[in-house]
């Protein structure tokens, strides 16, 4: 299956098979009220050429390419038009671009009520960086927290939310 026609606004999450991102989908699949969790990143599309913005070492932009060989979830929100999902990308890369991955913040997720109540600040770890997006992009169903969002949020949103439309899933190819 080829590789999807991309926008700007698009979410995505993918697997990580380092110990890391094994270590996250664990603590995930634990506290899974589906007993499923086979996401451990999570980061937003930025154009049609596959530009990220995404939580990884630091706060930045990459390209879906990276995934190149994973299995990735490409999803799209069903409300928000590309002028409220323009804005919201843009606040949320003025206040987060350049930040440090909140290492600290992992330790939190292994409880998920620590990483919603005690929040840094505004240091997000990727899927809370998404999340963080959706709403200010005007997705109700998130409610009005981003913190203690994970991978596996993010994926089960996708699948099984109206909000929300599976634009593809499989072994990313490359887009470019």
């Amino acid at each position: 299956m080829d590789t999807p026609k991309l926008e700007r606004g698009m979410i995505f999450v993918t697997r990580n098979p380092m110990w890391l991102g094994r270590g996250i989908a664990a603590a995930e699949r634990f506290w899974s009220t589906d007993d499923q969790a086979e996401y451990s990143h999570a980061g937003m599309i930025l154009n049609e050429y596959g530009d990220t913005f995404e939580s990884l070492w630091t706060i930045r932009t990459a390209h879906i390419d990276a995934y190149t060989g994973e299995k990735v979830l490409v999803g799209r929100a069903t409300g928000p038009t590309a002028d409220d999902q323009d804005r919201a990308i843009r606040r949320v890369m003025d206040k987060h671009q350049g930040q440090l991955y909140p290492f600290w913040r992992l330790g939190f997720h292994l409880l998920p009520p620590l990483a919603k109540y005690i929040s840094t600040g505004g240091f997000p770890v990727c899927s809370e960086l998404v999340v963080q997006k959706e709403i200010l992009a005007g997705v109700k169903d998130w409610g009005a927290r981003w913190q203690g969002k994970n991978p596996d949020s993010v994926a089960d949103a996708i699948h099984k939310w109206d909000a929300y439309d599976v634009v593809w899933e499989g072994i990313w190819h490359p887009v470019t």
